[in-house]
């Protein structure tokens, strides 16, 4: 009885009203899951990392091998580059849903601080608030220079192991090797710019994570 007393008194109510009563997902929610994306992705970037190390030795193998062992090394580099494969769809749908969640925060955060009645806090939150996008903006530009590294790099790759499937001979591995050293060196631009988006990826992550 005390509590619908309370609820029904119009100052009370106005107060919890404007204390976020009643909201299912608080900002600082909101921020945390943002920052929990940011570490998944990082994660998955550092696995990419070491996954391409992974491929290259597969390919150098390749290269490498006598005619008799020239399937065997085929099939290694064939299966690595499945992984590859489905590593970078994880890697794909973790930045959507950063994408989504990070925008999200800001675009709260961005409203929220709008509507501040004290003018000084209103400035230093829309401050922090467009520091914050531009750390943001600038690991979605790190992220879409891998991506079209990542698309160079894996149109070449696909494109040699349909050759090499093709043509499984000693003819077919000899001529081969002049593209599979140019696959190989595709790999440096798409590596750098992985690592390029790790770090931008970890230096957002370290502002939003509480300290």
């Amino acid at each position: 009885m005390k509590n619908n007393k309370l609820l029904s008194h119009p100052v009370a109510l106005a107060l919890l009203l404007a204390l976020g009563a009643g909201c299912s997902t608080t900002q600082s929610e909101r921020s945390q899951r943002a920052v929990s994306d940011l570490q998944q992705l990082h994660k998955l970037l550092a696995a990419g990392d070491e996954q391409v190390s992974t491929l290259n030795k597969a390919l150098t193998t390749v290269a490498q091998a006598q005619p008799d062992a020239l399937r065997p090394a085929f099939a290694t580099f064939e299966k690595e580059l499945q992984r590859t494969q489905k590593l970078a769809a994880k890697v794909s749908d973790q930045i959507e849903d950063l994408k989504d969640h990070a925008e999200a925060y800001l675009a709260t955060w961005k409203k929220q601080a709008t509507q501040l009645g004290n003018a000084d806090l209103k400035t230093m939150s829309l401050e922090r608030q467009q520091l914050v996008q531009q750390d943001f903006g600038r690991v979605m530009a790190a992220v879409n220079t891998m991506s079209t590294a990542g698309k160079t790099y894996g149109a070449d790759l696909k494109d040699l192991r349909t050759f090499l499937g093709n043509d499984m001979t000693r003819t077919g591995s000899e001529l081969a090797k002049p593209f599979l050293t140019k696959v190989q060196a595709s790999s440096g631009p798409f590596l750098q710019s992985l690592r390029a988006a790790q770090v931008e990826v970890d230096k957002l992550a370290t502002v939003l994570q509480p300290k």
